[in-house]
C-alpha cells in the first residue's frame, strides 16, 4: 500500500477514517441504548436486575453498531455504483437486505477494517 506525501491527499483520508469512526461510534450508542432500554426493568417487568449484565449489554451494542458501518462499507464496495430502477417495495426489500447482510459480513470485517485504519493513521503521523 502505498501512501502519498500529498498533505491535502493525507488529510482527506484522515478526515474519512475520523468520520467512520464517528459513524460506528453514533450508531453504537443508538443501538446500546436501545438493547439498554430493551432488557431494562422498564420496557420489561419480568426481568430482574441482575439478570444481564449492562456493561455486555453496552459493548454488545457498540460492537453490534460498529459491525454494521463496517459491513456496509464492504457491501459499498461489492455493489454497483450505478443507479438501480426499483418500485419502492424493491427499495425497501434492497435496504433491508442489505442491512442484514452488512451486519452478517461486518461481524467478521470489523476487527480487520479497525486494523487497518489504525494501521493508517498511525503511519500518517510518522
Amino acid at each position: 500500500m502505498e501512501y502519498s506525501n500529498n498533505l491535502a491527499e493525507s488529510r482527506l483520508q484522515k478526515k474519512k477514517i475520523y468520520n467512520e469512526f464517528f459513524v460506528m461510534l453514533v450508531v453504537g450508542l443508538i443501538i446500546s441504548f436501545y438493547m439498554l432500554y430493551s432488557n431494562s426493568i422498564i420496557a420489561s417487568p419480568t426481568l430482574k436486575p441482575s439478570d444481564i449484565s449492562k456493561g455486555v449489554l453496552i459493548f454488545q451494542g457498540f460492537y453490534i453498531g460498529a459491525a454494521l458501518v463496517a459491513g456496509w462499507k464492504a457491501l459499498n464496495r461489492i455493489t454497483p455504483n450505478i443507479f438501480l430502477f426499483l418500485p419502492i417495495i424493491g427499495w425497501v426489500v434492497y435496504f433491508v437486505l442489505k442491512i442484514f447482510l452488512s451486519g452478517v459480513i461486518g461481524v467478521f470485517l470489523l476487527p480487520i477494517r479497525l486494523f487497518l485504519n489504525i494501521r493508517k493513521l498511525y503511519l500518517f503521523k510518522k
